[in-house]
């Protein structure tokens, strides 16, 4: 026992630094909530009241909201300039007469709110963000949240606490073998290392060392197939999304995002409703926008100047001068040569959110990646479980088809078939065809 032990002990000192490393990996993580009751009450205040004539965090029709406490400081009470304007620029304050002409005496109606309601519209507007992110100042306590872990960290270690047992056995064999050997008038055995003490193994247990060296090898052809597989693959959850650079950044979580230009994905890619390709919008798509508006919350008016420059657009003189340059813009998302793909399809007919396909390009986005794989079992996996909804749709094609399952007695068969699990899916319909995809 005290043999063991021993060596015990000396491979559990040369293996527990890899130990904790792996418990460190499945330890609780705690991570902290944020209460937004506040800010979210003066959002909602903020659109309902403010948002028409004033912007959170710069000058619109009426000054930014953003710091109004600290510029109305010692100079009037902010709480009655906002409840009645018109009032209080009666009552004679300066800094209110002062705002009424530096704004083109514009008058701000009265509004109906209280002073609660006020102090949460100015803690909306102190803590607003221009990406729309939500960041109240005042967190409440930490509330600790367990995140199960993943089952390979469970073999590591399983693995690593079965290799000191085996290295502590080994060692005892060997000092057993030995004192076996002396008493015997024998020489002990000779000391070997690690690969001595595999290979002197491998030898006396041919049997065993022939399946371990299989199964090592189907491990690593397993691997080099999916590794294989996952050559030009990008997206999902298994490998890097792709993300090149572009000559103009372009934010799409800034004019998509919900929160803030909220400009719908079609009024850009007005070709994904009505065509096969979604389409590249043209520079006067921008210019639409970008005649009124010549500099960004972000990179102010440098990557707008780019629109301007591909275009031919003079900001100073509101014309067109004629000298156009073509953006070359880099390809995301793009599929074999071989596979055919419809918007108008899945957009039109299928009903899909962009989203579904393209990832959060409205929250997260501020450079577009490709966040789907776009693989051909992830297509699949797509048309096994979406419902097509059939009765009572508009689409000429779908009313055929449940005009032919509804009226046929061959139709009511497949429909009984199809309505199995309450739900007529995209491959119930002929989507697993290889035709629908390639040809």
């Amino acid at each position: 026992m005290s043999l063991l032990f021993r060596h015990f002990r000396r491979s559990a000192g040369l293996l527990a630094p890899a130990l904790v490393a792996a418990l460190l990996c499945v330890a609780p993580r705690v991570s902290a909530q944020v209460d937004q009751a506040v800010y979210d009450q003066g959002e909602k205040l903020f659109k309902a009241n403010c948002g028409s004539c004033h912007k959170p965090d710069k000058d619109m029709t009426g000054p930014a909201v953003k710091g109004a406490r600290e510029r109305w400081e010692g100079k009037g009470d902010l709480h009655l300039w906002i409840k009645d304007s018109q009032a209080y620029i009666k009552s004679g304050n300066a800094h209110a007469k002062q705002l009424f002409e530096e704004h083109n005496k514009i008058v701000m109606p009265p509004q109906a709110v209280s002073t609660e309601e006020i102090d949460a519209i100015l803690y909306y507007a102190d803590n607003f963000a221009p990406a729309g992110a939500k960041k109240p100042t005042e967190p409440t306590a930490a509330v600790p949240a367990e995140e199960p872990s993943s089952n390979w960290e469970w073999l590591v270690i399983t693995g690593l606490l079965l290799l000191v047992v085996l290295l502590s056995l080994g060692g005892v064999r060997t000092q057993l073998a030995n004192a076996v050997r002396e008493k015997q008038g024998l020489p002990a055995e000779p000391v070997l290392g690690t690969w001595g003490r595999i290979k002197a193994w491998a030898v006396r247990n041919k049997g065993w060392a022939s399946v371990a060296v299989l199964l090592i090898v189907v491990w690593m052809l397993v691997l080099l197939w999916n590794f294989l597989f996952n050559i030009g693959v990008y997206g999902g959850d298994k490998v890097a999304h792709y993300k090149p650079s572009q000559p103009i950044a372009f934010d799409h979580s800034l004019h998509a995002g919900k929160d803030n230009l909220a400009i719908n994905c079609q009024y850009c890619h007005s070709g994904a409703e009505k065509s096969r390709h979604a389409g590249i919008p043209s520079a006067n798509v921008c210019m639409n926008c970008h005649q009124a508006v010549s500099e960004g919350t972000k990179t102010g008016t440098e990557e707008i100047a780019k629109i301007y420059a591909a275009t031919g657009w003079d900001p100073t003189a509101m014309k067109y001068t004629g000298e156009q340059k073509p953006i070359v813009w880099n390809k995301v998302h793009n599929l074999p040569d071989h596979v055919y793909f419809n918007h108008s399809q899945h957009v039109a007919v299928g009903k899909i959110e962009c989203q579904e396909c393209h990832g959060p390009v409205d929250t997260k986005m501020d450079q577009v990646e490709q966040w789907s794989p776009l693989t051909m079992a992830w297509c699949l996996d797509c048309h096994n479980t979406r419902e097509v909804k059939v009765a009572g749709s508009e689409n000429g094609y779908y009313k055929e088809i449940h005009r032919r399952l509804a009226t046929t007695p061959m139709g009511q068969k497949e429909l009984r078939k199809y309505l199995e699990d309450e739900k007529i899916t995209v491959r119930e319909l002929g989507g697993f065809e290889c035709a629908k995809c390639h040809y």
